[in-house]
């Protein structure tokens, strides 16, 4: 009875163990799936807000192009007034020049008429003078000749008469020119203030059209910078999506892989974690790859290493480290002094198996071995042990 009761105990305490390994691989493989899941939507969540930046900086390009419309509109509307004035200034100028020209002939014209008939009451006054002296000698005669005087009273009578029309005439003429004088600096003096106040006319649009080109050059500006903007919000989205492309791409080889890894294990003594800096992290227990104490890959383990170099050359750029650790007991063999040895030797047969057997860039491999001093669990329980003794691939983040 107590032999069959020291078999059953024998036997169910690995089955026991195989269980709670079992239940630990799970437990990660989830906690792993819900991390990817996060990060899938983190990486939409931050998507969408680029999407809707993008919207944004659009419309106010939009607003920016109509505004941008109406100024140069409102532009070629000035410039056009402009135009309008200046030409309106331009007529107004050559009718004033013809104005002046036409009143400075009339001028000249009744300065010459008054001219002559100054000269002809002249020639006039003298003649009169003439006539009185011929009267003074002819009142002489009057006694004598009486017929004589009547005939010299009648000439006289008719001179005078003369004398008088061509002075009327003079002052109607000398009138004339005092107005065509009034109207001359009328006329001037309304030219003048046309010419100022179209010239502030033009002074006005031409103001307004600088000011309306300053700020369609200053819209411009700010419509090139949103661009510009918008430009780089393009490649940042598009950057993201491709690296959001690339992680689900990675997501999809990672569960590849740990399928593989598993159905050749048919246990779950393998670990694969994916972190937010897009490092990648295959943890594997020493005794996949390696018996007790010893650093030289099993059979088993080679293929196993095979299967896991695929998914390496998957990332031909990214580089790789392999990582050696062990428990904190300390190690009885004639081939390693202590477990540090023992963990770098473990981590360079990887990486040897990975450049000679699996075509792994050599350049892109680097070995750590940190003993027992970076454990993930307890050393206080074999199932702790088994777990710190370990080889951590890591595929390190894009450069």
């Amino acid at each position: 009875m107590k032999h069959i009761q020291g078999n059953l105990a024998t036997t169910a305490i690995p089955v026991l163990v195989l269980a709670a390994v079992a239940a630990a691989g799970w437990y990660y493989y989830y906690s792993e799936v819900e991390i990817n899941q996060f990060q899938t939507a983190d990486s939409r969540t931050q998507e969408e807000l680029l999407n809707n930046k993008l919207e944004n900086q659009q419309t106010r390009i939009d607003k920016l192009s109509q505004d941008a419309s109406g100024l140069q509109a409102k532009l070629v509307g000035e410039e056009k007034l402009r135009r309008e004035l200046a030409s309106t200034l331009e007529k107004t100028t050559a009718e004033k020049l013809a104005m002046e020209s036409g009143l400075q002939q009339q001028l000249a014209e009744l300065k010459s008429t008054t001219a002559g008939l100054e000269t002809e009451i002249e020639t006039q006054q003298t003649k009169v003078n003439k006539l009185q002296k011929n009267e003074t000698a002819l009142k002489h005669r009057l006694a004598s000749e009486k017929d004589s005087r009547e005939v010299l009273d009648a000439r006289l009578a008719s001179e005078k008469e003369s004398r008088e029309e061509l002075a009327v005439r003079l002052a109607s003429e000398k009138e004339s020119r005092e107005e065509l004088a009034a109207r001359l600096e009328h006329t001037m003096a309304e030219k003048m203030a046309m010419e100022s106040e179209l010239k502030g006319e033009v002074q006005r649009v031409t103001l307004t059209t600088a000011e309306l080109e300053a700020e369609l050059k200053k819209r411009w500006a700010m419509q090139e910078s949103l661009s510009d903007e918008i430009n780089t919000i393009s490649g940042e989205k598009s950057e993201l999506r491709r690296q959001l492309e690339q992680e689900q791409e990675s997501n999809k080889q990672i569960a590849n892989l740990k399928d593989r890894l598993e159905q050749e294990l048919n246990e779950s003594r393998v670990e694969i974690s994916q972190l937010r800096n897009q490092m990648t992290v295959i943890k594997l227990t020493s005794e996949v790859l390696f018996s007790s104490g010893s650093a030289k890959i099993k059979p088993s383990g080679e293929k196993v290493l095979s299967i896991i170099a695929e998914s390496l050359n998957a990332y031909p750029l990214r580089a790789i480290s392999v990582e050696g650790h062990t428990d904190n007991i300390p190690i009885r063999n004639a081939y390693f002094k202590s477990n540090w040895e023992l963990s770098a030797a473990r981590g360079l047969a990887a990486v040897d198996y990975f450049q000679k057997n699996a075509d792994v860039d050599p350049k892109r491999l680097k070995v750590v071995g940190f003993g027992q001093y970076h454990p993930v669990s307890s050393n206080e329980s074999a199932e702790g042990r088994q777990l710190n003794r370990r080889i951590e691939i890591r595929i390190l983040p894009p450069q």
